[in-house]
């Protein structure tokens, strides 16, 4: 065998030898691209427009094709035909699913762009939906474990539906809070005096997400654990016609917060006799606990299905971090940051972690936790959508604290000690100023002691700034004071209005309607309180010219109190107000009806009893020395408004 046959004969074994080796990657290569969906799409399916199919057709050319559509959903978007360049959006991502940028564009695109070119706020809010949607339903299931499009998610909960940038931020969290009292119903209320104890994060836990994390997955596996399942599910079908899910859950939602309000008036609705729905709620034919099961089943699979969400996760997360409202957009945005965050640790090591991908999600997390403190605690009832309130929820200080530590050990930008100004560190201040100030005006005032020691003796503080260690050597109520007075920029009646009223509707929101007296006294007295130091040693400057031209008074306490108690009650409607207005003390009772009988709840309650509707003054007994109340509250019977003021 010559020398040049056994070169050949190498080579050609060699060549075997890679082409096996070959094999056996591409095998392996494909199992993962598929099994980490890293596949584009190779055939049109039902429904999709002809571009889908045009675009896979050219192969190597799609790129070429998918810009060309950029460019004309750009110029459809520009000549406000917002409905083609969605359409065109949706054939992009078909073309391009695994391309992140690609969803994070059109999400922002939808949320942002297209909702402000709108007319209406429910045009917004429909634009905005469509936005979380792409990339709730779509974008992170063919992405799961890309943290940019967790990111921008957590952003458009975070900014722009909990934000107050947008004209119509109003009505986009009253529509939140809506959709999801309909998805996982109302949490237990909180008491003041269970603050900080972790009964609340129980509750939370133990009788709302935790029964709906524990439902079985599917209606066989329901009704082989409750049998009489099988026949409630029955008769559902059969009485409302609804399938179990969404429609079911609002219409469920409805009847049961209309029969609660019957209850307490004593009064039932009509069309509420012989609603199939109500008699099967009432519990006259079905045990309470089967009905249950069915609304725990129901809500865990319009969840999984519909939502995208992980009921499992979700009760982590309240365990780990407070009692989250899912009612509430930065419950939302705190469960997508995190969620993304989650995902990108599984698959990083300690050389790619130092991007900043993960530093700014982390940061969402964190701006989220200082949100739910600031406006955790919300009040709404989906009998009356239009009240909304959103209070200081105090559990979130402590939850805050905990993932910060956190965040700061896994960036290497932040737990430099070095640095003079760390950005989580400048938060971390700014947050526990807040925290003390408000523990301190609600009473709490060993809890306000405990943060301020907390505060002023951290090593970790930036050190850029020498006035904020001049401030915490001041006693706690001179440092709260101070910052008060710092807020109020000396010469504006602005901030102590807002103190005052926040403080009137935490006492009548927090305390009256939940029962909770303590939380009213507290909340109430900080408010008489801090009215009266004004009044005595404040000199305001004019609203308009900003000068100190005398003194600017606020109206007598009685007066205000009673009239922001007669407004809470006007937006809260039947049942919240009577009861309210029930639990109030005599005087101040007695102060509110004079407001309230001046005001369109008056006269649209004394119109409706025509229909047979309860009097106004059977849900609003009025005081017996009516008469001298009036001269009291009104001296001038020709001016119904004097002594009145403008809250807002």
């Amino acid at each position: 065998m010559t020398r040049e046959t056994r070169i050949q004969i190498f080579g050609l074994a060699v060549m075997l030898g890679f082409v096996a080796c070959s094999g056996m990657l591409a095998t392996q290569i494909a199992a993962s691209t598929g099994k980490h969906k890293l596949v584009f799409n190779d055939k049109a399916e039902a429904g999709d427009p002809p571009q889908v199919a045009l675009g896979i057709a050219m192969g190597a050319f799609r790129g070429l094709f998918v810009n060309y559509l950029w460019i004309r959903a750009n110029d459809l978007k520009q000549d406000g035909k917002f409905y083609e360049a969605v359409d065109l959006a949706k054939t992009i991502t078909k073309l391009q699913p695994r391309f992140p940028k690609v969803w994070q564009f059109h999400a922002w695109n939808l949320a942002y762009n297209i909702s402000v070119s709108t007319n209406t706020p429910q045009e917004r809010w429909n634009w905005v939906q469509a936005g979380v949607r792409l990339l709730r339903n779509e974008g992170i299931p063919n992405n799961p474990n890309d943290i940019g499009i967790h990111r921008e998610l957590a952003w458009i909960h975070l900014h722009k539906i909990q934000g107050y940038m947008d004209d119509a931020h109003k009505f986009y969290k009253k529509q939140f809070a809506l959709e999801w009292s309909y998805v996982v119903g109302a949490p237990p209320l909180m008491r003041l005096e269970d603050t900080g104890t972790g009964i609340a994060k129980k509750l939370f836990v133990d009788r709302w997400i935790g029964p709906i994390a524990d439902a079985p997955d599917t209606e066989e596996e329901l009704i082989k654990k409750v049998p009489e399942a099988a026949e409630l599910i029955k008769a559902i079908r059969k009485g409302t016609g609804l399938e179990l899910g969404l429609e079911f859950l609002k219409r469920f939602e409805i009847v049961d917060a209309t029969m609660r309000g019957a209850q307490g008036s004593g009064v039932v609705p009509p069309r509420l006799r012989e609603d199939p729905l109500a008699l099967l709620i009432a519990g006259t034919r079905f045990k309470p606990e089967t009905g249950k099961a069915v609304i725990n089943y129901t809500r865990k699979r319009v969840l999984v299905n519909d939502y995208h969400m992980d009921p499992g996760s979700m009760v982590i997360y309240m365990q780990q971090y407070g009692p989250l409202d899912w009612r509430h957009p930065a419950a939302h945005s705190f469960y997508w940051s995190h969620r993304g965050v989650e995902e990108t640790l599984r698959r990083v090591n300690e050389d790619n972690l130092s991007n900043f991908d993960v530093l700014n999600t982390d940061r969402l997390s964190i701006q989220s936790l200082q949100e739910l403190f600031r406006t955790g605690e919300l009040t709404f009832d989906v009998l009356n959508p239009d009240f909304y309130l959103a209070l200081p929820n105090t559990e979130f200080i402590d939850s805050y604290h905990d993932a910060l530590g956190a965040m700061i050990k896994r960036s290497k930008y932040e737990k430099d000690h070095s640095k003079p100004y760390r950005f989580f560190i400048s938060g971390y201040t700014n947050f526990m100023v807040d925290a003390i100030r408000f523990l301190y005006r609600r009473g709490e005032i060993d809890s306000a002691n405990k943060y301020y020691d907390e505060l002023r003796t951290n090593p970790e503080l930036n050190i850029n700034d020498p006035a904020l260690f001049e401030r915490l050597k001041k006693s706690l109520p001179d440092f709260v004071m101070g910052e008060i007075m710092d807020d109020n920029r000396e010469d504006s009646p602005y901030v102590a209005m807002q103190e005052i009223t926040g403080s009137l509707y935490a006492a009548y929101i927090g305390g009256l309607l939940r029962g909770d007296q303590t939380r009213f006294l507290a909340e109430f007295n900080y408010a008489r309180l801090f009215h009266e130091n004004y009044q005595k040693s404040r000199a305001f400057g004019t609203w308009i010219t900003g000068k100190k031209e005398g003194r600017m008074g606020f109206p007598p306490f009685e007066n205000w109190s009673a009239e922001t108690l007669a407004q809470v009650i006007q937006s809260a409607g039947l049942p919240a107000g009577p009861t309210m207005y029930r639990r109030a003390a005599p005087d101040l009772r007695a102060n509110t009806y004079a407001f309230l009988e001046r005001m369109p709840i008056a006269k649209s309650m004394k119109d409706a009893e025509k229909n047979g509707v309860p009097a106004f003054d059977i849900w609003f007994p009025p005081p017996e020395n009516l008469p001298a109340v009036r001269l009291r509250m009104f001296p001038s019977s020709d001016d119904p408004n004097r002594g009145r003021t403008e809250l807002k």
